[in-house]
């Protein structure tokens, strides 16, 4: 599993591969420029969520040419959401891996902030017939842009039909809107947000380059709870690893309740940022703009960096919940003075932050991109950085965590 930029997404994915009983190990950029892939040619390359531009600017040419290079020589690679983005062909702004001409859909015509579960037609390769009933999970993915191919060359593997219960077009569940409200809606944030725009579209695509295969999933198939999603991606890897499939009831991702207490790391600097993050949750729910969707996932008004917040928690929470081996105890001891002093003033400067956030919101709507108010938005470019992406405070803490996280695992 290539573990660069992919914070929450690597951690989930990395917990449905223990609980799967799928064995893999973590590796990075580096590693894969030095020629790991082909000194020992894994069953697949596994790339979780997460910005596909940074996963690019980390791999660099030479990092992208080593997988193209695996695959072509007969290897597979999954690609979840931002690693399937990773899979596509390059823009002008950044290169890719360019297994297809596939594209992503431009803002202007896709719907650009959708979350939740939708019924999907899935037909996996070995499957007698497709099946209409799936319901699998997304978190604010792109879409597939279709580019004219050789005939069989890309395969759609599964395609969206219709919301699910728990599906949020941006901040709004979509079950208790109608056309009107979804209209008025429309004029109000600036974007698309119906959800007929994904009806018969391309969710999962397959497809062959050299001797090597490839998918490109942008459903979160390691999505905790999630069974159905959980069983296909269960029935992809055992397949490329020429294995059986365990039987039913075996090949389930457990939910993830990042709240659990009992930490198996009693690490004190860890523990004052799990708890000043659960402070300022707390704050955020008491003014409407944060909120649990499940344990493991929050909500967020729209403007409101929760997801940031989301990252920073479960990360954190899934650190306590490891035990340490002495490379990651020997970084982290390098790391934890300066991380704490950092936890500390994104704090004390986010606590303010979101409360003024709510008087913004109150008096006009913001965005991902920016607060509705300058000076509110300064202050969120100094906490956050520049989205997409991410900078600032924020990038002081989620970077030393996540390498800690990559030196803690298998």
């Amino acid at each position: 599993m290539l573990w660069d930029e992919s914070h929450l997404w690597g951690v989930m994915l990395w917990r449905a591969l223990k609980d799967l009983n799928i064995p893999f190990t973590i590796i990075d950029s580096g590693l894969i420029k030095e020629g790991i892939l082909q000194k020992n040619p894994p069953a697949g390359l596994l790339v979780p969520g997460g910005w596909s531009r940074l996963k690019s600017d980390n791999l660099g040419r030479k990092g992208l040419s080593m997988i193209r290079e695996y695959i072509f020589s007969g290897g597979r690679y999954l690609g979840i959401c931002g690693g399937a983005g990773l899979g596509l062909r390059s823009t002008s702004e950044s290169p890719y891996l360019d297994f297809c001409s596939w594209t992503r859909k431009t803002i202007q015509v896709r719907l650009p902030n959708f979350s939740g579960h939708l019924r999907c037609r899935v037909a996996l390769p070995g499957w007698s017939r497709s099946r209409t009933d799936i319901f699998l999970p997304v978190w604010w993915p792109a879409q597939f842009e279709y580019h004219a191919e050789k005939p069989g060359q890309v395969d759609v593997l599964a395609t969206y039909l219709e919301p699910g219960s728990d599906f949020w077009t941006a901040d709004l569940p979509f079950s208790d809107l109608n056309n009107m409200d979804l209209s008025r809606w429309e004029g109000i944030y600036g974007i698309n947000l119906d959800p007929d725009l994904l009806a018969e579209e391309p969710c999962i695509i397959h497809g062959r380059l050299g001797s090597g295969e490839y998918v490109l999933s942008y459903s979160h198939l390691e999505t905790p709870g999630s069974v159905q999603a959980n069983r296909l991606l269960a029935e992809l890897l055992y397949n490329w690893m020429n294995r059986e499939l365990p039987e039913e009831g075996m090949h389930k991702v457990f939910d993830w309740d990042l709240r659990a207490p009992d930490p198996v790391w009693d690490e004190d600097s860890l523990l004052a940022a799990r708890q000043g993050l659960e402070e300022i949750i707390e704050l955020g729910r008491i003014h409407f703009l944060l909120y649990w969707r499940t344990p493991w996932l929050l909500g967020w008004r729209r403007g409101v960096p929760g997801g940031a917040l989301n990252f920073l928690y479960a990360m954190i929470s899934f650190a306590l919940h490891q035990q340490p081996n002495e490379q990651a105890l020997l970084y982290w001891k390098n790391k934890k003075r300066e991380f704490k002093q950092d936890a500390v003033l994104f704090q004390m400067r986010l606590k303010d932050y979101m409360t003024k956030e709510r008087l913004a919101l109150a008096l006009a709507p913001s965005s991902p991109e920016s607060s509705s108010d300058l000076d509110l938005q300064k202050e969120k470019l100094e906490l956050f950085g520049r989205f997409p992406g991410y900078g600032g405070l924020y990038a002081r803490l989620i970077r030393p965590l996540d390498r800690l996280l990559f030196l803690m695992g298998p």
